[in-house]
């Protein structure tokens, strides 16, 4: 059996983690100089409620010895282990990891362990490790779980939208010039995530029509493989969430979605109210869908 580790940005619902025995590793968020760990000592609705006060959170990687005895504890036991990191292009957390992993395998050579860039971040990151935790409880090689986990990383898909753009500016992530038009011309800027970058790909204005224009384009994207686990995360807007869960169901014609929130790290840098859907875009040679 192979072990499965994501960390607190992958934004997988409570259940399925436990569902599938996914073990998290938090990264960190500080709010007025304190420091909390996502997800364990601070929930994700006290950072939304802390940015609805005009606090700026700012978040860091997992503490370093944190993500080293975590491993330990799997490499003593002599566990296999694969951990999906989020984005290296958006967090130090992968490099730190790897570092760590590459010094353990000198320690425990006898125990199959890797890190794998997902690329992704939120319910992306999510759905690709749990298609590797789908695999694993199926009993699956490593090497194998390995080989999907790939695939799945590069036909991933994030499209997202914002209804503010004051936190990418707060952020650093946008010039305050853009981000005060953007707010006055009420335009909602389409992103999504490239080679593990966040881009603009679309500004649309009017909230309505952005998020019309978001649906669509999750359509085109997905026709190929329509019938797979959706995720849909928002930022402390519920309402929109199911909006648009409901316009998918009318237009792919199928129930297996589900919306969760979006993490603390994420959550901190996009802002309240932005919304995004998560999917791959072909399916994949080996894929479980059942949620």
């Amino acid at each position: 059996m192979t072990k499965i580790i994501i960390d607190s940005t992958s934004d997988l619902p409570e259940d399925m983690v436990k569902g599938y025995d996914i073990d998290v590793l938090p990264l960190r968020v500080f709010i007025e100089d304190k420091e909390y760990l996502d997800k364990v000592t601070i929930a994700v609705e006290e950072v939304y409620e802390a940015m609805k006060r005009d606090i700026y959170p700012n978040t860091s990687l997992p503490n370093p010895k944190s993500i080293y005895e975590l491993f330990k504890k799997y490499a003593s036991k002599g566990i296999n282990f694969i951990y999906y990191a989020f984005s290296s292009k958006l967090s130090g957390t992968y490099q730190t990891a790897y570092m760590i992993i590459e010094d353990l395998k000198k320690e425990f050579p006898n125990v199959k362990m890797a890190i794998l860039d997902t690329k992704s971040g939120s319910i992306a990151s999510g759905l690709i490790a749990l298609q590797g935790a789908k695999l694993a409880k199926l009993g699956a090689k490593f090497e194998d779980i390995i080989e999907a986990s790939i695939e799945n990383i590069k036909n991933i898909e994030h499209i997202f939208t914002l209804n503010d753009l004051s936190w990418l500016l707060k952020g650093g992530r946008i010039r305050k010039s853009s981000a005060i038009i953007g707010n006055i011309l009420n335009i909602n800027p389409i992103l999504d995530v490239q080679d593990g970058e966040i881009k603009v790909i679309k500004k649309i204005r009017g909230r309505k029509k952005a998020l019309e224009t978001l649906v669509d384009m999750v359509c085109e994207r997905i026709k190929d493989f329509p019938n797979q686990i959706i995720g849909i995360a928002h930022a402390d807007d519920l309402k929109v969430a199911l909006m648009i869960k409901e316009m998918l169901i009318e237009r792919i014609g199928h129930n297996n979605v589900f919306i969760e929130k979006i993490g603390s790290v994420l959550g901190a840098h996009l802002g309240i109210g932005g919304v995004g859907v998560f999917f791959f875009n072909k399916r994949p040679n080996s894929y479980v869908g059942e949620i």
